[in-house]
């Protein structure tokens, strides 16, 4: 985890748009938006975008919950985690701010969202693509844990090379 606050979220912000390159289940905010009229529905006044906004938030504090407890351990990595998931889920926060207004910047930031994010929104693959996000996550795990036990491997070697007590 990076001790720097901006660079963690400029990480966190890059890698969602790369993590979007891989075909996944994108939630359905068709009816968040009316084209029609050419705006953006309220979510009190449309009974299904009021149950896709909270499948999100639940999908949204599932994922707090897991990061909370895989990487906070301290003060310090309590606001790394925190700035890391904002900077995370900036790109779909920006998304929904270019639905309400459409103009620039935001036309900017979602000709960027569009050209990472791959065309596959398996709509009609929605198992598949859970399956293929939840692989991608475990992968991270893995990897996040295995570098870890690593990083604590060359200190303790370097504990005993130095032939420092180790506690």
């Amino acid at each position: 985890m990076p001790e720097n606050p901006e660079f963690g979220f400029a990480l966190a912000w890059a890698s969602h748009y790369v993590l979007d390159t891989i075909p996944h289940y994108d939630y359905n905010i068709d009816n968040f938006y009316n084209k029609d009229e050419n705006t953006v529905n309220s979510i009190f006044q449309n009974t299904k975008a009021r149950l896709n906004f909270l499948t999100i938030g639940l999908d949204f504090f599932v994922g707090l919950v897991i990061c909370f407890l895989l990487f906070v351990r301290h003060r310090q990595s309590l606001i790394l985690t925190a700035v890391g998931i904002l900077g995370g889920i900036l790109p779909d926060i920006l998304q929904f701010i270019y639905l309400k207004f459409k103009n620039q910047p935001w036309i900017f930031f979602q000709k960027i969202h569009d050209f990472f994010h791959n065309p596959d929104k398996m709509k009609d693959r929605q198992v598949k693509g859970v399956l293929i996000q939840i692989f991608v996550v475990i992968v991270f795990i893995i990897t996040f844990f295995f570098g870890k036990i690593a990083k604590q491997e060359q200190i303790i070697n370097l504990c005993i090379k130095k032939n420092w007590k180790i506690i």
